[in-house]
């Protein structure tokens, strides 16, 4: 046990020494570098020490308490006119955001389509998710538009068990894509939420409702996983809807978080957690000065008797690999992460029971890593979300941009928004992504005491995991200190 502690703390202060040892940072949509608070190098050793040390305390912990049953179960019945309510209002904005993005102004900003999904649907949500369930599942305008008009009441094919989730991690490339790739256009935005609403009914009519929303449907996913954390679970019954109270985290060890049955439908919902990590931290190092530099610097460099001194000639002919580069990454990023956490889970199944396969490990442990996904998406956008909101009341007032002033506000227009103190902003970065990796290392405690009798086997288990995450910790710390490349 002493050495594998000692091994893990190693590993840790391994990898933190292998950070970035500098007192600036650029936090995210932020070009010009500032001076932190303390240096650089003190965050990242605090950061992982606390996981270290969150580690040890868990090792304490008996494993019966670490199944977190000890909360009380309690239910309350959902009055059936709110959830009417809550579904109109849903249908309401997929409606209204598919018009005003055609209709409206052009402005990404002054577009009210802009902000109802990339930042109330896919971040404040996604917050509130985290503390009262899965609200999606209440909601869902698809769900509600096919059931409204008896789409999937008679499926025409059986869903195959090959397809998996990977319906919904397709769909989830593509909405990294359009948020990362496609020019800020609204009317493109409109196009794509009606083009997901088409294929979502026809799909539903083909494989019926049920089993779409349930495997297949990207947000119906998404917001499932992530509620998982939650100590408030919401359940369809056949009097209507109720909210349970639950253990938090609990819901990490449900079935319906691992995968399901199949190899491929543990597979995709592995890569689909997995992109959760990888796309938010591409998002965060592709428009970065040192992966711009990755490609420049080494093509030039290795390429340099192609043009000799012609720097011009060099940069036409690259220009085109670059653009492949930037899009092939977006989509290459969650299988080379998949490749590191698998062999890291095939490490640590060298310790646990051998009736346990590869992949059903691997998928068993997946929903843990939500935490620091969801963690990183809020720290990474935590400065979008601050500028959005002077924005919201002039949403308000004029939605389609045209000149309107519904609710008197004159000075919107000409009022300049106090700047951000970006040393506050950077703490909040640092505390969510801290928040998020202890929680990970308590859910994926949950998940090992579940499976594994004995406080050695369950060292040995986590102390690999427990890598992991300090090296996601510092990859995250990291990527949000990289100045942005101007281009």
């Amino acid at each position: 046990m002493k050495r594998c502690a000692r091994l893990s703390a190693t590993v840790a202060v391994f990898v933190a020494t292998l950070c970035l040892l500098s007192r600036q940072a650029a936090a995210h949509s932020v070009v010009t570098p500032y001076d932190l608070p303390i240096p650089f190098s003190v965050y990242v050793y605090a950061c992982a020490g606390t996981l270290v040390l969150t580690f040890a305390v868990l090792l304490f912990v008996p494993a019966q308490a670490g199944v977190a049953t000890r909360v009380t179960p309690r239910t309350w019945q959902v009055p059936g006119a709110l959830v009417t309510a809550i579904r109109a209002a849903a249908l309401f904005l997929l409606g209204f955001a598919i018009i005003v993005g055609f209709v409206g102004t052009p402005s990404p900003i002054a577009n009210p389509a802009m902000f109802l999904i990339w930042t109330l649907l896919m971040l404040v949500l996604t917050g509130l998710t985290i503390f009262f369930g899965d609200l999606f599942a209440l909601a869902n305008p698809w769900l509600s538009l096919a059931r409204q008009f008896r789409i999937g009441d008679r499926p025409l094919l059986s869903y195959p068990d090959r397809l998996g989730h990977w319906p919904a991690f397709g769909c989830y490339l593509g909405l990294a894509w359009l948020e990362l790739m496609a020019p800020p256009i609204p009317a493109l935005l409109a196009w794509a939420l009606l083009g997901y609403t088409t294929c979502t009914l026809f799909a539903v009519a083909l494989f019926g409702r049920e089993v779409w929303f349930d495997r297949a449907e990207l947000f119906s996913l998404f917001f499932r996983l992530v509620g998982a954390m939650a100590p408030l679970v919401w359940e369809r019954q056949i009097a209507g809807w109720q909210m349970r109270r639950r253990a938090a985290l609990s819901g990490v060890l449900a079935r319906e978080t691992q995968g399901g049955q199949t190899a491929s439908a543990r597979l995709s919902l592995i890569v689909f957690v997995l992109f959760m990590l990888a796309a938010t931290t591409y998002d965060g190092v592709w428009q970065t000065s040192f992966w711009a530099g990755l490609y420049w610097g080494n093509l030039m460099h290795w390429l340099q008797p192609l043009w000799g001194s012609d720097f011009a000639r060099a940069q036409a002919l690259l220009a085109p690999g670059y653009v492949v580069y930037q899009r092939g990454g977006l989509f290459a990023a969650p299988f080379v992460y998949l490749a590191i956490y698998l062999l890291v889970i095939a490490a640590m199944r060298m310790m646990m029971p051998r009736h346990i396969g590869l992949l059903d490990l691997a998928a068993r442990f997946a929903p843990s890593l939500v935490p620091i996904a969801v963690a990183y998406m809020l720290a990474h956008n935590w400065t979008a979300i601050l500028s959005s909101i002077p924005v919201v009341p002039f949403l308000v007032t004029d939605p389609f941009g045209w000149g309107w002033n519904m609710i008197g506000l004159p000075a919107l227009l000409t009022a300049e928004p106090p700047p951000l103190d970006m040393g506050q902003v950077w703490h909040v970065e640092v505390a969510l992504i801290l928040a998020g990796h202890v929680t990970s290392v308590y859910a994926a405690h949950l998940v090992v005491t579940n499976m594994v009798a004995g406080r050695r086997a369950m060292l040995a288990s986590e102390a690999l995991l427990l890598a992991l995450m300090v090296a996601y910790t510092v990859i995250g710390l990291v990527v949000l200190s990289l100045p942005l490349a101007i281009h």
